[in-house]
C-alpha cells in the first residue's frame, strides 16, 4: 500500500478557529473576487437602471409627453435599485481602501 504524500504544515487544518492562514498571492486573488462579483452587481443595477431612464425618455421625446419619469418596474423597485448601487459602490470604495 501506498503512502500518502504528507501535506505540508501550513496547509494542514489547525486548532485555531480562523485555520491555516492563506499566502499574499491567495487573499490577493480572493480580493479580487470579490470586488469583480461586486462590481458586476454594480454595473447590473446600472444597466437597468440606465436602460429605465433611456428607453423612457426617448418615448418621451419621441411622443413630445414630458409630463414626467414613470418607471415600468415602478417607483419603489427603481429606488431600491438605486439604493444598490450605491451600497455596491460603496462597498467598493471601503474595500478598496488601504
Amino acid at each position: 500500500m501506498a503512502e500518502s504524500p504528507r501535506m505540508p504544515i501550513e496547509n494542514r487544518a489547525s486548532d485555531s478557529p480562523e485555520g491555516p492562514k492563506p499566502t499574499q498571492d491567495r487573499e490577493l486573488q480572493n480580493f479580487r473576487y470579490v470586488v469583480a462579483s461586486v462590481n458586476d452587481s454594480a454595473l447590473a443595477v446600472w444597466t437597468d437602471l440606465w436602460n429605465e431612464l433611456r428607453g423612457n425618455a426617448q418615448g418621451e421625446m419621441a411622443t413630445g409627453n414630458a409630463e414626467g419619469f414613470q418607471p415600468a418596474c415602478g417607483w419603489p423597485e427603481f429606488l431600491e435599485k438605486f439604493w444598490l448601487l450605491k451600497h455596491y459602490l460603496d462597498y467598493l470604495h471601503r474595500f478598496c481602501k488601504p
